[in-house]
């Protein structure tokens, strides 16, 4: 029986700590998308003005006028990786009646390096995990103030090998535009979403075996952005609401554990400034704990630049660049990415 499982497990569990309040499955998920949106403490649910990301609310899609690709990666210790790719575009619909958005975005995430050991402390080689979540978001303009979105997610993870799950989530939005300066959004992520492990494979536990069931918790974002004036930048806040999953465990000598569903809060916010047609410069904070005695301890503030090049009317090309503290660690989460956006 490879009971190292459970150790990778734990890796995962330490790995994710940061990236939640409470270590819940798929912290992967909540660390944030791309480079401009970790860098603005992740307070992008109601951001109608920026390169938008569909991952943050699915109905800001149709506020996308160009199309934009995005590629991310994640410079992270203790051997971890975080990957983003993604495309937004608003489309016309009905002879240009109706308008519609697309966002598809793929997060890759992994820890690698991990010395594998029998119950006698022998060595089984290196293991690593890996973890994925592809999303579908589609949004629609209902009315010249409001949107709504949805996005069908599908992750697949691995947690050792034979060990691996495939399951589905959902997320829903809305986005409000009180007038051409001030947006509000509503999000919420991951109903539904969940990994299911089966270790009953005779290379793995047999007989002994089980399947293990871990909840995703559900995350509501409302938030508002505002333009500053004379194309200076934005400024956008949210609140996030933890909605930490019910569970029921049962040892080995039968004794059932249950845990009532809980509720976190989390306060964020962040800004860009434009310094000119070519630099723009961010700094946000996310994780402001509102129910923790300390309520700095979770805070991860965040700071980046972006540099844009025009090579027409039609065609930009943009460098991100974000800074992150991270708990846990001496060493920063840094992201580079590339954005590319077209007519």
């Amino acid at each position: 029986m490879k009971k190292y499982i459970a150790v990778i497990l734990v890796l995962i569990s330490f790995s994710a700590a940061n990236a939640q309040l409470g270590s819940y499955a798929g912290g992967f998920a909540r660390m944030g998308f791309g480079a401009r949106g970790l860098s603005m403490g992740n307070a992008l649910v109601s951001d109608t003005h920026g390169d938008i990301s569909g991952y943050y609310n699915p109905s800001l899609s149709c506020f996308q006028e160009k199309g934009i690709v995005n590629l991310g990666y994640t410079f992270l210790s203790l051997d971890r990786k975080l990957n983003f790719v993604s495309f937004t575009k608003k489309f016309s619909l009905s002879g240009g009646k109706q308008t519609a958005g697309l966002s598809i975005s793929w997060i890759n995430a992994g820890v690698s390096n991990i010395d594998g050991r029998d119950n006698d402390a022998r060595s089984v080689g290196m293991l690593s995990t890996y973890e994925n979540q592809l999303m579908l978001g589609m949004s629609f303009l209902i009315s010249p103030q409001v949107a709504l979105g949805v996005g069908f997610k599908l992750y697949y993870s691995k947690l050792y090998d034979g060990v691996t799950t495939t399951n589905p989530g959902f997320d829903a939005g809305v986005t409000y535009i009180a007038n051409k300066d001030l947006s509000f959004g509503l999000a919420v992520r991951d109903l539904g979403s969940k990994y299911k492990w089966v270790t009953s494979d005779p290379s793995i536990y047999g007989n002994n075996g089980t399947t293990t069931e871990n909840k995703f918790p559900v995350l509501v974002d409302l938030g508002a952005t505002y333009k500053l004036p004379k194309l200076l930048g934005i400024v956008s806040a949210a609140v996030e609401t933890y909605i930490d999953p019910k569970y029921e465990t049962k040892d080995t000598l039968g004794i059932v554990t249950k845990s009532d569903q809980k509720y976190n809060f989390a306060f964020k916010f962040g800004g860009e400034i434009n310094l000119n047609e070519y630099v723009k410069v961010r700094a946000g904070i996310d994780r402001i704990d509102l129910k923790a005695d300390d309520v700095w301890g979770n805070m991860i503030p965040g700071a980046g630049i972006g540099l844009q090049k025009s090579f027409s009317n039609d065609m930009n090309l943009e460098l991100n660049y974000s800074f992150q503290l991270e708990a846990y660690t001496h060493k920063p989460i840094q992201n580079i990415g590339i954005a590319f956006k077209f007519k």
